[in-house]
């Protein structure tokens, strides 16, 4: 049986001066404001990439990944997500199956990388070689990823940002630099194929009733290794800041344990999105109970001049 417990988004109405009876909320506010801009950029044409870089925020410690950051991306993703309760949900078959979840993560961040469609940006920090200890997560060792020296930098946590529709921006944040390495065989041994394709549909239908035209955190992984350190913030913050600064609003699912860090900086929750076990989970192993998330949506900073 499949559930959601359904939430409105409670945002404060805006009077425009000068016009005579409309109240806007802020969501709608920042789809005029989308709207305009788009036409804007249109209009410039073959000036839109240089207007665009010359608004490119700060990326501060984060820089955009590149073909060569995609193994060890990867591997923090395997490390970061196996502490999700999605995991084992959707991958109760990881343990047998480990080179089909890395290949898994592998072929979504390449697709993200590669896609206009997508910003994906990375922190790194010193590698510290006993990394492995802190993940539950099994790691196949013939992954094609050759661990530095201790203290080398490297890539610690990712974030993948599905920009809104039609973003003026696509293909902007881009390093194409380097070339994309051999991947591992995706077999889809570790997946319940039946419970993925359930919380797509649901968590989709959720997402478009209430956040058409946003932009989606759609991962956000930190290796447990680096965890507490700041750097799941400064992603999120960087995601926060691209809204803020091109006038979007945006959104994220999350489970509790990223929950606080989102709503913490300014995310509000709209609605739980839950999938309840149901008689066809009868006699499975992994999960007795189902899955859910919080729908958390951020509306940023209107323009200062409306």
């Amino acid at each position: 049986m499949i559930g959601s417990q359904e939430a409105t988004c409670q945002q404060r109405p805006v009077r425009l001066q000068g016009i005579e009876n409309p109240r806007f909320t802020t969501s709608s506010l920042f789809r005029l404001y989308h709207l305009f801009s788009y036409v804007l950029f249109e209009e410039l044409g073959d000036h839109t990439s240089a207007l665009a870089t010359a608004t490119a925020p700060d990326l501060g410690s984060l820089r955009i990944a590149a073909p060569d950051d995609l193994l060890r991306i990867g591997i923090v993703a395997v490390a970061g997500f196996q502490s999700s309760p999605f995991f084992p949900w959707e991958r109760p078959f990881h343990a047998k199956y480990p080179e089909d979840t890395l290949a898994s993560y592998c072929t979504q961040f390449k697709a993200h990388i590669q896609s206009d469609e997508f910003v994906v940006l990375v922190q790194e920090a010193a590698y510290e070689p006993s990394e492995g200890q802190e993940t539950k997560a099994v790691i196949p060792p013939d992954n094609g990823w050759t661990p530095p020296d201790a203290g080398e930098m490297v890539v610690v946590g990712v974030m993948s940002l599905k920009l809104e529709p039609n973003s003026p921006r696509r293909g902007q944040f881009k390093n194409r630099n380097g070339s994309y390495p051999h991947l591992l065989n995706n077999a889809r041994r570790d997946l319940n194929q039946r419970h993925c394709d359930l919380w797509s549909r649901v968590s989709g239908d959720v997402k478009k009733r209430h956040c058409d035209g946003y932009s989606v955190v759609n991962m956000l992984v930190v290796h447990p290794a680096y965890w507490k350190r700041g750097h799941g913030t400064a992603l999120a913050r960087c995601a926060m800041d691209l809204s803020d600064r091109y006038h979007i609003p945006q959104c994220v699912s999350t489970t509790p344990m990223s929950e606080g860090l989102f709503v913490g900086l300014g995310f509000q929750k709209i609605c739980l999105i839950v999938v309840k076990r149901d008689a066809e989970d009868a006699g499975d192993a992994e999960d007795a109970e189902g899955v859910s998330a919080a729908l958390l949506t951020y509306c940023g900073k209107l323009p200062s001049n409306v």
